[in-house]
């Protein structure tokens, strides 16, 4: 589904007040409001991720769903704690993907093309965003790799991947073909955004896109799938159905972190972990559901 304009202004209005307010607030503020950020919008937007397969494959066992998606959570969750290094670039790859599919579909509307070419622009757009925000956050993003993998990247490998995505976004976005109105705007997004990584803490940067470039436009689109319209009414009504998977998540998460008495200085790496594993399984869902 195509979001409305209105939305997209909203989005950049936005990020413009953040890029505003990273001036004005400490980075431990910053740090908590990302954290606020990704822990409403951003886990609620995976929550229904049962109820979307049940639409879609209503004949098949509810237990069966539930204990298969439990499956694909834990083996994310595995790799990455015994693997970190696979676990690490699953996590860029599936994420960049997954970003990509949503704001490739929702703000760049573009004529019918191979599905093989938009797969590719959706992985070139997510890791793009990615790439992006570790050059403005190279030093932090370095240590956190550094913490979870135990490689050493360095600051040219982030260039590199940045002017490569780059070229290849711009190449399919001409060749699928996308309006040169639009692509001319999400340029501009796109220089906004990196304003927004250039000017707020990494966890900040991050939760900025993840929430209101991603997740949100992602429940609008979930919402439409599962109820056929937008409506506050469907919106009460998938934020009931979220709330005990949202709970569930966050428990599990405190629970993890308290009982295992998780240094301070590994929060971010267990958060991240944490957010690796959830991503697989939805990433996979939101593959699997034809918005269109």
């Amino acid at each position: 589904m195509i979001l409305k304009v209105k939305y997209y202004q909203i989005s950049i209005w936005v990020t413009i007040v953040l890029i505003l307010l990273g001036h004005l607030v400490n980075t431990s503020f910053q740090d908590l409001l990302g954290l606020v950020l990704i822990f409403s919008a951003g886990l609620i937007h995976g929550a229904n991720d049962i109820q979307l397969l049940q639409k879609k494959y209503s004949n098949t066992d509810f237990i069966f769903l539930i204990a298969l998606y439990l499956a694909v959570v834990l083996f994310g969750g595995f790799l990455f704690f015994y693997s970190p290094k696979f676990g690490l670039f699953f996590f860029i790859l599936f994420s960049g993907f997954h970003f990509g599919e949503q704001h490739w579909s929702s703000f760049l509307n573009q004529k019918v093309a191979p599905v093989f070419l938009n797969k590719i622009a959706y992985v070139f757009y997510g890791l793009l965003i990615f790439a992006l925000l570790f050059i403005f956050q190279v030093e932090e993003v370095k240590t956190l790799i550094k913490q979870i993998s135990e490689l050493s990247i360095t600051v040219n490998f982030f260039y590199w991947a940045a002017s490569i995505l780059g070229i290849g976004f711009s190449g399919l976005a001409f060749f699928l073909p996308i309006d040169l109105k639009l692509f001319a705007k999400e340029i501009l997004a796109l220089v906004l955004l990196c304003i927004l990584f250039a000017n707020t803490s990494l966890l900040l940067s991050f939760s900025a896109y993840f929430v209101f470039w991603h997740s949100i436009p992602s429940i609008q689109d979930q919402i439409l799938y599962l109820n056929d319209e937008i409506s506050l009414a469907a919106l009460k009504k998938y934020l009931k159905s979220s709330f005990l998977y949202w709970i569930m998540s966050l428990f599990g998460l405190f629970v993890f972190y308290f009982y295992f008495n998780v240094d301070s200085d590994y929060f971010i790496p267990l958060f991240f972990t944490f957010l690796a594993a959830i991503t697989f399984p939805h990433t996979l869902v939101i593959g699997m559901i034809d918005y269109e």
